[in-house]
């Protein structure tokens, strides 16, 4: 089989935004590969290392992919959820320079009226009230209570389809009307509400097979269960008119059970042949090409531990890009586009820097980004050679808590590579997750204790002449500066800072305690991966470091 060009899957986007893409050109062969393959491919990442600015300043970032889940709509966030503001919220959010719109329509149920999957209403009874047998299973004071109201979204989807509008269909006709792609994306194994077994967001297949029941979601060594999935993505690829279709693995990421993994990356490659023929069946009954994308773990060794070789599907012609992303809880600040980049050196496939809406450093706790950190790992992503950008749940928090110019402003300067790294960004350093044991990296640096703790932190490229960058780390029970290096030269106390990038974004609980701040020499920095050096005399503990590049303060 041979992979598709870019070039021609992106001739009816022409028009859009997203024209900005530079792919790398290419066709793959399946064949088995040889030492000469495996080390011009090592050579191929080294060379995308070294050079990665060159390679995203090419199509000057490329994409910008927002994702939107299929419950946030429905629980009022962006008005009252009647198809008039589902106009307005797609009209604004390509106004703003989203380029490629991924409409998620399922979680364990669909959003819309299904003929093979539950619909998240099926069971409910609209002549009753709150108080019936359906909304049973959501625990007390969540039904409708002052401080939530989960059976809002259930009943406003229902509202939503016996007034005659299919969501995933208002939603992709409004991005054709704005010119921009127009995606259906698939959650591939949703484990929400797993403590609650009577939750009416459970499907039936999940309820009937309490032994198939991984941690999160089921167990796909089960062919019913695989087949139960490939059913919807028959059925996405042929209802709608889509660009593409995104299967998003990492909601969530379990797939099989500890052991089994090696074993499920055949099933998961047959499963992928499948997917790949149902987007091709659509390109013959709609006339124009149907993109596949998967979202899956942002490191591949991890991505294949757990059963999803990413890299061998990329290889085999049967995905279009790749999105290298990281579990709810923490947005990976370290992503190794290079290496994707090198393991699919001769191929179309694009790789996609991918962000959620939090971040962990391993030893802070989960927070909101900020924009300026959302910033600083983008542009550390495109440096690396991504081909654009994809943001997750950015609906959440940011959308809440940021104020709103902060939020569309980086939508709008998230599509061009030279923006963002001329503006405020952070480079923190963050938790894998998810993880598997062999990765070339530890799971989490922080929190470390000891007189001597180094940290290595990507930034893309060095500041620029009118910036300037500083060291934020968060010592605990310590306010005396530190010996503080980078790169092994000296950096400057600075005193302690208060985050105010933090403040900014409205988060109110841990996080937001003074930190101490380091200038540093603007030779000590390079383009890439810098060492950071933290001496002292006696045990420390260390949660927090980061690398901060802001506009040069004038004299």
């Amino acid at each position: 089989m041979v992979a598709r060009s870019i070039d021609a899957l992106n001739t009816r986007e022409s028009n859009y935004p997203c024209s900005r893409v530079s792919p790398v050109a290419g066709f793959v062969k399946i064949q088995r590969p040889s030492l000469a393959a495996a080390i011009t491919v090592l050579c191929v990442a080294w060379l995308l290392f070294a050079g990665g600015q060159a390679v995203a300043a090419d199509g000057d970032g490329g994409r910008m992919i927002y994702n939107l889940d299929c419950t946030e709509f429905f629980m009022g966030t962006f008005g009252p959820p009647v198809p008039e503001t589902i106009d307005k919220f797609v009209d604004t959010h390509a106004a703003a320079g989203v380029t490629h719109l991924f409409i998620n329509g399922n979680a364990q149920r669909t959003s819309y009226r299904s003929d093979v999957w539950d619909a998240y209403w099926d069971g409910y009874d609209p002549s009753l009230g709150t108080d019936q047998p359906f909304f049973a299973g959501i625990p007390a004071g969540r039904i409708a209570g002052p401080d939530a109201n989960d059976s809002h979204w259930f009943i406003a989807m229902h509202n939503l389809h016996i007034g005659g509008c299919d969501y995933l269909e208002r939603m992709l006709q409004r991005a054709r009307h704005n010119k921009i792609g127009a995606w259906v994306s698939m959650r591939m194994n949703d484990g929400h509400h797993g403590r609650y077994p009577d939750h009416p967001s459970h499907s039936n297949i999940w309820k009937s097979n309490p032994d198939w029941r991984l941690p999160y979601g089921l167990d796909y060594e089960q062919p019913e269960v695989r087949e139960h999935h490939l059913k919807l993505v028959r059925e996405l690829c042929s209802r709608y008119d889509i660009d593409g279709i995104e299967l998003d693995f990492l909601r969530f990421w379990l797939y099989f059970r500890p052991g089994r993994e090696h074993h499920g990356t055949a099933l998961m490659m047959d499963f992928m042949q499948q997917a790949r023929a149902a987007t091709r069946d659509a390109e013959k009954r709609l006339g124009h090409p149907v993109q596949l994308a998967v979202r899956v773990p942002g490191v591949p060794w991890i991505a294949r531990r757990h059963g999803l070789d990413a890299a061998a599907w990329g290889r085999a012609g049967l995905v279009d890009m790749i999105i290298a992303g990281a579990f709810w809880h923490s947005s990976n600040s370290d992503m190794p586009i290079e290496t994707w980049k090198g393991l699919l050196a001769d191929t179309d496939v694009e790789i996609v820097t991918g962000l959620g809406d939090a971040l962990d450093s391993g030893a802070s706790g989960r927070r909101t980004l900020t924009h300026e950190e959302m910033r600083g790992i983008w542009t550390s992503g495109l440096y690396r050679g991504a081909n654009g950008v994809y943001t997750f749940n950015l609906f959440t928090g940011p959308f809440h808590r940021w104020p709103r110019e902060d939020y569309y402003r980086l939508l709008t300067d998230a599509g061009s590579y030279a923006t963002l790294s001329a503006g405020p960004r952070r480079h923190p350093l963050t938790i894998i997750s998810p993880y598997s044991a062999g990765a070339s990296s530890a799971a989490r640096s922080l929190p470390y204790t000891g007189t001597h703790g180094q940290f290595r932190l990507h930034i893309g490229p060095r500041p620029t002449t009118a910036q300037e960058a500083k060291i934020e780390i968060v010592v605990t029970e310590s306010d005396q500066p530190l010996d503080v290096q980078l790169n092994g030269v000296p950096c400057t106390w600075d005193g302690l800072v208060a985050p105010a990038h933090i403040q900014a974004s409205g988060w109110s609980d841990d996080g937001l305690g003074e930190r101490q701040a380091y200038t540093v020499p603007p030779d000590a920095i390079s383009d890439g991966y810098n060492l950071v050096d933290v001496v002292s005399q006696q045990d420390v503990v260390i949660k927090w470091v980061e690398i901060s590049i802001q506009s040069r303060e004038t004299p």
